[in-house]
Order: structure tokens, then sequence, then C-alpha cells
């Protein structure tokens, strides 16, 4: 009888929850930096479904088109991760036109020598398009992004939480990325990338914000030019919920314990949080 009744509460458990926890691990560990002769990328896709397609956009997405293009030289990884919608009030007011995105780890002499090789594994068949994904022009985004710096952690060296092993009441806190994307004022580069490079390690010092690495748009010539703004900081972070992991930087913000980049252009910025819904594979995943 105790059995059936856990059973019954498990499924009312699982019917009833319709909030996704991101669960998942957050990228290569490590600094991310390219070995010497060679750059450090990531290019990013924002996409969505064909309407009604999702389950099947999913499933082309995790199972067949992460592996097609991991095993190519200098595609070191990837990861794949949902838009959250949830927090208020929302960071940006641009950023929220697709509801999935891709981030790829590149590592190469230059960006386009990577690129030429997806280019061409698509064209030859060894990459698969997805039937369910929305190829039509202007409904996605992206960009190739170059590393600015290593990959830095949280000053005081703690790592992401995990309950004890006795602890048999306290879940594992969720984990999210935040990628802000911001522009810097007219003329103003070189205060903006000051601004930005200090405020890491008051935000890295904030429970639950974990990790941060900077980029800035790569020099991919020939090829369209990303929407997106300029800069990019990828932040990784912890907690109950992602409004959670934004009250504790509003809090911050308020109080001077961080400050805004004044630097920044505001007008332009997308800064969203986005859950992971894969680990992050590498070619090795399809080769043990």
């Amino acid at each position: 009888m105790a059995l059936k009744n856990a059973l019954a509460l498990i499924l009312v458990a699982s019917l009833t929850c319709t909030v996704a926890l991101a669960q998942w691990s957050i990228g290569a560990p490590g600094k991310r930096e390219a070995p010497a002769g060679k750059h450090r990328y990531v290019m990013l896709v924002f996409a969505n479904p064909i309407p009604g397609r999702e389950a099947e956009f999913n499933d082309w997405y995790t199972t067949t088109h992460m592996g097609d293009l991991v095993q190519l030289p200098g595609w070191m990884g990837a990861q794949r991760f949902r838009i959250v919608t949830s927090v208020q009030p929302r960071p940006s007011t641009g950023g929220y036109a697709q509801g999935y995105l891709i981030i790829w780890d590149l590592e190469e002499t230059e960006a386009n020598v990577a690129l030429s090789r997806m280019t061409a594994a698509i064209s030859g068949g060894k990459s698969r398009l997805g039937a369910a994904f929305n190829y039509t022009p202007g409904a996605g985004a992206g960009g190739t992004f170059e590393a600015v710096g290593p990959r830095v952690t949280r000053p005081d060296g703690k790592g992401p939480a995990l309950p004890d092993a006795s602890d048999n009441k306290t879940p594992r806190l969720n984990r999210y990325v935040l990628m802000e994307f911001e522009n810097a004022l007219p003329g103003k580069d070189a205060e903006f990338d000051k601004a930005a490079a200090q405020r890491i390690p008051s935000m890295l010092a904030l429970p639950g914000w974990m990790a941060a690495q900077r980029f800035r748009i790569a020099d991919t010539p020939g090829r369209a030019p990303s929407v997106k703004p300029k800069y990019l900081t990828v932040w990784e972070t912890e907690g109950v919920s992602a409004q959670a992991v934004n009250d504790t930087l509003q809090q911050a913000l308020t109080n001077g314990a961080v400050k805004n980049n004044a630097a920044a252009d505001v007008n332009t910025a997308e800064i969203v949080y986005w859950e992971p819904i894969t680990p992050y594979i590498t070619k090795d995943d399809f080769v043990r």
C-alpha cells in the first residue's frame, strides 16, 4: 500500500509540474582558452521550430544535429538552451524573439576556417537539415563571437553547490546562463571594455553567480553580419529559479555592490536568461 501511494504521488507530481528544472551543468570546464596559435570562439544560433513541430525540432537538434557538427575539426563542443521568459521585470526588452539557443565552441586560427567546415558539411550532406527547423529568412538569429579573455570563476573559489550525500531533502540548485549582449555608446568602446572587465569580480562575489567569459563579435568576411550587439558576456549562474538569481543581482545594483556599465547602450541591449536542456557534448560522446 505504501509503495502504491508513493507511485501515485510521483504520477501526480509529473502531471502537475509544468516548470522545467535547469539541472544540467554548463559548458566545458576550465578557463576555455585556445592553444597557442588559435583563437576561441562561440557560434550562437537562436532558433524556433516550425509551429506545431517543436518535439520533432528538439529531437533532431539533440540526437542528430549536435553530433553531426561536433565531429568536425575545430568544433570542440556544444550545448542547447531554452529561453526563460518568467523573470520580471525583464532585464531587457530585446532578445526574446527565439525560444531556443545552441552554443557551439570553436577553436581555430580564424573563425571562417571553422565555419567553412560547417558550410561544406551541410552542402555535402554530412550535416543533415531538420525538417522542423524554421529556416525562413529572419526567423532566427545568431553570430560568431571571439573570446577576449579566459573564463573567470568566483574569487572565493567556490564551485557549484551540491547537497551532501546524506541530505535526502535538498534538491540541487538549477543552472542558468545569462546572455548579456551590449553595444558601447558612440565613442565609448574603451570605457565600455574597462567597466565590463571591472564588473566581473563584483558580480561573481554574489551568491549564485559562478563564472563569466567575455566575447566580441568575430571578423567573418563574406558571411552575413550578426544582428546581435557587438559585445557579449556569458554569465553562469545557479539558484532555485532564474527569478531568484536575478533578484540577487537587482539587490546588488540597488545597494551599490554592483554597478551598471555607464558606457553601455541600454537601448540596444539584449540581456536574457536561458536554461540548459542538454548536457555539454563533444565528439568523444560519439566514439566511445
